[in-house]
Parts: structure tokens; C-alpha cells; sequence
């Protein structure tokens, strides 16, 4: 089982335009059915961190076929970035330890001669300075405003190639950061952690969980993908 998952999704109906150009790809990858409804392929650069895989995604999309890379790191994160017409027209990146970070940077400025971040769990009064800090950050205005960050290139409207008017309007729902950042105090949970699970359910992805190319490389068994 992976860590994290990393695909590039595509409507099934368009497989046939579609995978006579995979074999351009200038690097190893597996080409997979998710579900009735979609296709993945997985690339050797997972993270799309070379100019020549974005290159090639925006080259891909110009066919006429919207692709979604889709990320999910289960202890940090989520995120797409959504590929039409030759353009990046998409984006969004959700992290579950913004708080963490901005807590970290705090502290440091309180005590500068503090290198490791471990040390402030190694003292009582100082993890106690740590918690208390979380407690402030995740209701703050800055936490608001990089929850924001990382949605402000998310457009739920250019999703139209993949989903129904209903649809989108669930995605912009759920990409309200005052909702995402509201917290039940009951509870302690917030909408932010279980945000990846509602952006699958709305695409009917479901399936993408715990795999990555380096996985099915390894000999991984593919969950089911066919």
C-alpha cells in the first residue's frame, strides 16, 4: 500500500483519442482503468517536476481532452492541477499542516536559538506554548488567508468538461474557505481534513487511493485498476 496517490484522470470516452499519443511520452508510465467513468495513467515524474512532463500534459490537452493530475498525501495534503486546451486553467492545493508551519515560524521568532522542532515537544512549558499557539493560529486571520493561497487559482466553473452544473456548484461549496476552515469544537475536526474525500466523491474517483507509479513499479498490487 502507498503513502500517497498521484495519477493524471481522464474521461474513459475519450481513450480512444487519447492513447494513441501515450506512447510519445518520453518516460515510463502505466495506463489504467479507474472506473466505468475514467482513465489514469501514472508518470515516472510523479510530481510533474520536469518542464518536459508539463510540457507534455499541455501539449496532451490540446486534443481536446481535459486532464486532471490529482495528488493526495494522506498526512499533508491534497491537491489537482487541471489541464485544457494547451493551458493550466485550474489549480488548487489544500494542506493539512499549514497550522503546524505557521506555529513553527512563531515560535522561532520567540525563541531564535531553538533549531530543531522537536525540541519544543521535549519541554513541558514549551509544547504546552505550542498547542495553545495551534489553538490561536487555526482561528486567526493568516490561517484564513493561506488556506485562501492555495485556492486562489481554483476555478470549480472549468470543470464543466467532466461534470454537470450540479456538480460544480457542489465544488465551489466545498472550496468556500470559510467553510473549510470552520472548526466544531465538539469535535475538533474540521471540513479542510475530509475535503479530499468530498472532491473524489463529487468526480466519482473514489478508486484513487494509494497508488502512485513508483507502487505498481515496485510490483504493488493496483487496487482493483484494470
Amino acid at each position: 500500500m502507498s503513502e500517497f496517490t498521484t495519477g493524471v484522470l481522464y474521461p474513459r470516452r475519450y481513450e480512444s483519442k487519447l492513447i494513441k499519443q501515450l506512447p510519445d511520452l518520453k518516460q515510463p508510465y502505466f495506463h489504467k482503468r479507474l472506473n466505468d467513468e475514467w482513465n489514469v495513467f501514472f508518470l515516472e515524474d510523479e510530481w510533474v517536476q520536469t518542464a518536459e512532463t508539463l510540457q507534455y500534459l499541455l501539449d496532451l490537452s490540446k486534443l481536446g481532452v481535459a486532464l486532471l493530475w490529482f495528488h493526495d498525501a494522506e498526512d499533508s495534503g491534497w491537491g489537482f492541477r487541471l489541464f485544457e486546451g494547451g493551458c493550466e486553467v485550474s489549480s488548487a492545493t489544500i494542506s493539512y499542516i499549514l497550522d503546524m508551519e505557521l506555529a513553527e515560524i512563531e515560535m522561532k521568532r520567540r525563541y531564535p536559538d531553538i533549531i530543531d522542532p522537536d525540541d519544543y515537544m521535549k519541554e513541558e512549558n514549551l509544547r504546552k506554548e505550542y498547542d495553545e499557539l495551534i489553538d490561536t493560529i487555526i482561528t486567526s486571520q493568516i490561517y484564513r488567508q493561506e488556506v485562501q493561497k492555495g485556492l486562489s487559482r481554483c476555478k470549480p466553473q472549468l470543470f464543466r468538461s467532466f461534470l454537470s452544473p450540479k456538480q460544480i456548484q457542489q465544488l465551489h461549496s466545498l472550496f468556500d474557505t470559510n467553510i473549510l476552515v470552520e472548526i466544531d469544537y465538539e469535535t475538533g475536526s474540521s471540513l479542510l481534513y475530509d475535503s479530499v474525500d468530498l472532491f473524489k466523491e463529487i468526480l466519482g474517483i473514489e478508486e484513487m487511493m494509494w497508488v502512485n507509479y513508483s507502487y505498481l513499479a515496485s510490483g504493488g498490487r493496483d487496487s482493483g485498476l484494470a
